[in-house]
């Protein structure tokens, strides 16, 4: 073989490299899932090798080591070509590439104690002719260094002849962070659960609600959600992909991922299909042992606990699959499960499933899916499925979830079809995982709706610590409590948006107009000491806002502003001359309500943790029933500015304390 490698670090490189003057790039830790692109090099003469650390970690990753339990690295040699002859590679320990490091850096890394130190195979790997990467080494960590402080590996390559080598090695360094035991959260038999999605919210937010009696999580696992497979546009083979957001996260484990799990909070990250052929259900043998390989590295180096999988948004190819894919199963799906047990049988595996065939199913060297698997949730939200779990083989109802809860939007309104008689249903059924999904920590306080799942689950309540977190930080904000005395005073209040209906008469037709937002001044007063309020100034007309009041109930036990629906705002004399806030649906030319006059129900205000309020809005009807905006007639005429308009809708309020 007469090819000539010139080997590089993506990174850092040993003094030799500097004092040559061949260092390109700054030392970097950022992390840059599957975009290294060695393209650029293949003009240049030769062939360049670099030492890279899978799952797309950039130099000086930290790994965590968790007590007693032991680690792993997992490094890899990359060519900028493809090899035309197989190319032997021998991974080292080395102490001096470290020194040259923090030399150049300034710097001052011990080397983790290298007798807890261990490299797979001796460290031996090859790149296969045709091929530009390595099987990757493992580098297994064992505990032995003192919790809290920082140490560092460097691992250095060399290859055997015949390669000729322009300098005989380079390196990627770790860090190591020595971390104390993990505590316990078990709080009884069953598990809660949340899916965070990481492009909006910080998974650190779940970590602040608490159970009052015995202080632990009141979340046993939190997942990133989430990761995607993909196929790999060069090799074709199904790898992971991770967006800005995944990899932010996992760039910053020791800031976000690690404060959860010193709590006891198990943190997963999910796998979920996105608009290609790469999915759970269609991988072959040999795709699902190496796409298995490849969660465990993460697994590895980010410290996570576990994979969840949700197998949605793939283009399955049923009829005409691609080299290493095949037609969809279940039982391919099961065989991935059973790769990823082998290769990591003290993590959590879990699995989302929204239709019957997009979970697993099978048996495995005498496993079946259900013994393979941690838990399975059902995943359409607000639906109870008891007994579904029969669908798969092998699944006890203490691994499955059948009433899982979305908490977002759902969360207005008091979670649309949250039923807190299912959770005890659940509970009595035996069935022991709760899952919440999709939570808007930085919008809402969750510690009441918790309470009422972990009363049942726990016999007892949930505390918030009342801080949140934005996504991309780890400092705590102090959040707004809803609390009678802090909605006193006066408050600046916008309308969402605001429509006028104009009314033409004599060729009996409307028109609505939307009118854009409008700005108001609204003042909370006591009316019934630490129960309800009078509430003065919605609405564009400040003289019939402050003459009449509205009167708004507060809910002790929840938080919650409730407006009473119908409600009286101005007794006349006669039923004409009777101001009432309503509720209906506009049609024609007249209002509609539901269930005839008398329909009364409370319009909810929800207080956001960041302190803004936001309150609904509410129209009249046309026998001089009117809303928070009371446009109306008498004997005749319109109290309005425009006599054209007869009524003015607004779709809610957006409240400021001044």
């Amino acid at each position: 073989m007469n090819t000539v490698f010139k080997l590089f670090g993506t990174a850092c490189l040993s003094v030799a490299f500097m004092s040559l003057g061949l260092l390109a790039a700054s030392c970097e830790d950022d992390i840059t899932i599957h975009s290294v692109d060695t393209d650029a090099l293949d003009n240049v003469d030769g062939v360049y090798g670099y030492v890279k650390s899978e799952a797309g970690a950039g130099q000086l990753t930290p790994i965590a080591l968790f007590g007693a339990n032991q680690a792993t690295g997992h490094v890899f040699f990359e060519l900028s070509k493809a090899a035309d002859a197989d190319v032997n590679v021998q991974f080292r320990l080395d102490e001096k590439a470290l020194e040259a490091y923090n030399e150049a850096n300034k710097t001052s890394y011990a080397f983790y104690p290298i007798d807890k130190l261990a490299l797979a195979n001796e460290g031996k790997t090859v790149i296969k002719s045709g091929e530009k990467k390595s099987a990757s080494v493992e580098l297994t960590v064992l505990p032995g260094g003192t919790v809290g402080q920082t140490y560092a590996v460097a691992l250095s390559a060399v290859a055997d002849d015949p390669v000729a080598m322009s300098a005989n090695s380079l390196s990627y360094i770790y860090l190591v962070k020595p971390m104390a035991e993990v505590p316990d959260a078990t709080k009884g038999e069953a598990r809660m659960f949340c899916f965070v999605e990481v492009n909006d919210e910080n998974i650190l937010n779940m970590g602040e609600y608490t159970m009052k009696g015995s202080g632990k999580p009141f979340f046993d696992v939190v997942s990133i959600f989430a990761a995607n497979i993909n196929i790999d546009g060069e090799t074709g083979r199904a790898h992971v992909q991770c967006n800005d957001q995944v990899s932010f996260v996992l760039k910053n484990a020791d800031k976000l991922i690690r404060p959860l799990q010193a709590k006891g909070i198990k943190v997963n990250m999910t796998i979920l299909g996105n608009w290609d052929e790469a999915g759970m259900g269609n991988l072959s043998p040999e795709a699902a042992a190496d796409f298995a390989k490849e969660l465990k590295a993460y697994v590895d180096i980010y410290g996570l606990d576990g994979i969840d999988f949700d197998d949605e948004y793939t283009k399955y190819n049923n009829n005409n699959p691609s080299p290493g894919f095949l037609p969809r199963s279940r039982e391919n799906y099961g065989r991935l499960v059973s790769e990823c047990r082998r290769l990591m049988p003290d993590k959590l595996i879990g699995i989302y499933e929204y239709k019957e065939e997009d979970a697993p199913n099978g048996t495995f060297d005498g496993q079946t899916v259900g013994d393979l698997i941690d838990y399975m949730f059902f995943g359409t939200y607000q639906m109870y499925v008891k007994g579904r779990e029969s669908h798969t083989t092998g699944l006890t109802r203490a691994k499955y979830c059948p009433y899982s809860l979305k908490i977002n939007e759902e969360y207005l309104g008091g979670w649309g079809n949250f039923r807190p008689s299912v959770v005890q249903d659940m509970k009595d059924a035996g069935y022991r995982w709760h899952m919440f999904y999709n939570p808007k920590p930085r919008t809402y306080a969750y510690d009441y709706y918790f309470s009422v799942s972990s009363k049942i689950w726990f016999n007892d309540e949930v505390a918030w610590s009342g801080v949140y977190y934005n996504r991309t930080e780890d400092t705590p904000n102090q959040a707004a409590r809803s609390t009678y005395d802090y909605y006193l005073g006066n408050w600046k209040g916008t309308s969402q948006t605001s429509r006028f209906l104009y009314i033409d008469e004599e060729n009996n037709s409307h028109r609505w107009d939307l009118g854009g937002a409008q700005s108001m001044n609204v003042r909370f007063e006591e009316n019934v000491p630490g129960e309800s309020y009078h509430v003065y100034g919605f609405g564009s007309y400040p003289e019939l806002a402050e003459k009449y009041p509205l009167v708004v109930n507060f809910d002790k036990t929840t938080g919650l502003l409730e407006l009473p629906i119908p409600q009286v705002i101005h007794q006349g004399t006669t039923a004409e001359d009777t101001w009432q806030v309503r509720w209906g649906t506009f049609k024609g030319l007249e209002w509609i309500f539901p269930e005839g006059s008398n329909y009364e129900f409370g319009l909810n205000g929800f207080l956001f943790v960041d302190g803004q309020l936001l309150f609904p809005g509410v129209g009249g009807d046309a026998n001089n029933n009117y809303g928070i905006d009371p446009c109306h007639e008498v004997n005749g005429k319109l109290v309005t500015p425009d006599e054209k308009i007869k009524y003015h809708l607004t779709g809610g309020y957006t409240l400021v304390k001044q």
